[in-house]
C-alpha cells in the first residue's frame, strides 16, 4: 500500500511538473525565474483565495466598471483561465462619486464613470500594487496598466503617460489626485499631471458646475 502511494505521489508530482514551468507554492504560484517576480496559476495547489502581494503586477480581465475609480475583476493565469473576482480601487485618484450611497452624483461624476466604462469594459489590463495591496474595506488597491509593463516602464514618465490608466484620468481631467499613505510610488509624478490638466481646463477642471 505505501509503494503504491509513493508511486502515486510521484505521478502527481510529475503531472504538476510537466504542467507548469516550477513549482507552485501553497498559493498556487510561483516566482519567474527570468524576472524575479511572482505570480500565480489556476494549478493543482491553487487555493479558493489569494494573498495580494505588495509591489507585484498581476494579469486581470474588467469584469464590470463601478463607477470612475472602481472596477470588478477577474484574475488572468498563465493558462488563460480566469477565476477569483475582485474589487479593485485604482491608487492616486478619485473620480467624482457616481454610486456612493450617502452622497448624490457629483459633478463630473457621470463623465467619468462613462469614460473608464469605455475604456476599460471586458479589458485585459495588469494592476500593480504598492505597499499596501487592500484597504480598510478590503479593496484591491492597484495602478492599472492597459499594457503589460516591463521594469523599466514602471519608473519611465513617458510609459506611465500613454499608458497606465490612473495616470491618465488624471491628464484628461477626470480624477483629481488622492494619495493612500503609505501607496505613493507615483504621487509627486501624479501632482504635475493634474497640475497640466488644471491649467488646460481640461475635464472637470474646465468650467464651474451648475
Amino acid at each position: 500500500m505505501r509503494k503504491l502511494l509513493a508511486v502515486l505521489l510521484v505521478l502527481v508530482f510529475a503531472s504538476t511538473a510537466c504542467a507548469h514551468p516550477g513549482r507552485l507554492d501553497a498559493n498556487g504560484g510561483h516566482t519567474n525565474k527570468e524576472t524575479g517576480e511572482y505570480h500565480y496559476h489556476k494549478g493543482p495547489n491553487a487555493l479558493e483565495s489569494l494573498e495580494i502581494r505588495r509591489n507585484t503586477v498581476y494579469k486581470a480581465k474588467i469584469e464590470r466598471v463601478v463607477d470612475g475609480d472602481t472596477a470588478i475583476i477577474s484574475f488572468i493565469f498563465d493558462d488563460g483561465s480566469k477565476y477569483l473576482k475582485e474589487r479593485v480601487r485604482f491608487l492616486g485618484v478619485d473620480t467624482p462619486e457616481t454610486v456612493h450611497p450617502n452622497k448624490p452624483v457629483q459633478y463630473y461624476g457621470k463623465e467619468a464613470s462613462d469614460f473608464t466604462k469605455a475604456q476599460l469594459t471586458d479589458k485585459v489590463v495588469w494592476l500593480q500594487t504598492d505597499v499596501n495591496a487592500r484597504d480598510r474595506y478590503d479593496r484591491m488597491l492597484a495602478y492599472v496598466w492597459l499594457k503589460e509593463p516591463s521594469k523599466a516602464d514602471l519608473d519611465d514618465e513617458s510609459a506611465i503617460r500613454e499608458y497606465m490608466y490612473n495616470a491618465k484620468l488624471l491628464l484628461d481631467g477626470y480624477a483629481q489626485l488622492m494619495t493612500i499613505q503609505p501607496n505613493s510610488r507615483y504621487a509627486n509624478l501624479f501632482v504635475h499631471f493634474q497640475r497640466e490638466a488644471r491649467e488646460a481646463n481640461k475635464g472637470l477642471w474646465g468650467k464651474e458646475p451648475d
